[in-house]
């Protein structure tokens, strides 16, 4: 009876273990499918999420700047800094890249401002002291620059209304979109931009493994395109630039930009879809958006050449 015994107790065991296996390996299946289910989500919100905590810029001593505060052309308050050189200059509106802030747009500050034109630098929506949790990935960015150029009209002490947009990796193809649809940008400077927000989109399709790319579920673009309150899929500077006409555009890209949303094919792209005036400077060398660290003085004088081409003399 004892040999019974024990031998019912081995087989209780070894059944609750195999129990316990089995639950652990549902749980854990589980626990996979949960993680993939959410995994867009995930990444829809670290896209276009800004929210940590960031400290105000400081004022570069170099550089007389002003705390200045508008609206977008949405009401989105932004901060920025502008530089008056003199009320009868023309002034350029600098717009950064990615969750970046207007600081990082200090070195075009300072040589557009030697030059003689008045700078406005900004933090864009979501970014720097401005308004937003989130940025709108270039799909609201443009209403950013028209506030911008809004706000440059009302200000007193600015005489002279020929304003121009400078904008770097993600800012280029904004003010791209921005010259496109405000007549008074006469001219702007697209720096490493991108073409269309459609590959961007595309990727959304499948999450990567490792060597694998495993099909997600096909939400996130639907919830990228609500948190940020846009159409994504819209946001194509490439079908808008010849809008820009006849007012003029510089490209400026390098050749060894290795960024896989601003390829050197979407540069091509953005030129043979622009109409004239238009002009673009392939650099040898600089990488994502490192032309003007690569090559300063040839960047600011191709730069100058073409705003004094397209706004007239700096007479201020």
């Amino acid at each position: 009876m004892q040999r019974s015994g024990s031998g019912h107790s081995r087989r209780l065991t070894t059944w609750a273990r195999t129990l316990t296996w089995r639950r652990g390996l549902a749980l854990a299946l589980g626990l996979v499918l949960l993680a993939w289910a959410l995994a867009p989500a995930v990444r829809a919100v670290t896209l276009v999420g800004n929210w940590p905590y960031r400290a105000a810029p400081t004022a570069p001593a170099d550089l007389p700047v002003r705390e200045v505060s508008f609206r977008a052309s949405d009401g989105t308050r932004l901060a920025g800094w502008l530089a008056v050189r003199s009320p009868d200059a023309p002034s350029v509106i600098l717009v950064h890249g990615f969750k970046s802030t207007r600081v990082s747009m200090l070195p075009w500050a300072r040589f557009l401002f030697a030059a003689g034109y008045n700078v406005l630098l900004y933090d864009s929506r979501g970014c720097g002291q401005s308004d937003g949790w989130h940025i709108g990935l270039g799909a609201r960015e443009p209403d950013d620059v028209l506030g911008a150029v809004r706000y440059l009209r009302g200000v007193p002490d600015l005489r002279d209304h020929r304003f121009a947009a400078l904008g770097v990796s993600l800012g280029a193809g904004v003010v791209v979109l921005a010259g496109a649809r405000e007549p008074s940008l006469l001219a702007v400077v697209a720096d490493s931009s991108w073409a269309d927000e459609r590959p961007q989109l595309d990727r959304m399709s499948g999450l990567p493994a490792g060597p694998l790319t495993i099909p997600a579920l096909p939400y996130e673009p639907a919830l990228v395109n609500t948190l940020i309150g846009a159409d994504l899929s819209a946001a194509r500077p490439v079908a808008e630039v010849g809008r820009i006409a006849p007012r003029a555009v510089l490209f400026i890209h390098a050749a060894d930009d290795a960024n896989s949303t601003t390829p050197l094919s979407g540069e091509r792209a953005l030129y043979a879809a622009a109409h004239e005036p238009k002009a673009e400077w392939v650099t040898p060398s600089g990488g994502h958006a490192g032309a003007l660290a690569a090559h300063p003085a040839e960047y600011a004088a191709r730069t100058l050449a073409f705003l004094r081409s397209a706004l007239g003399p700096v007479t201020g």
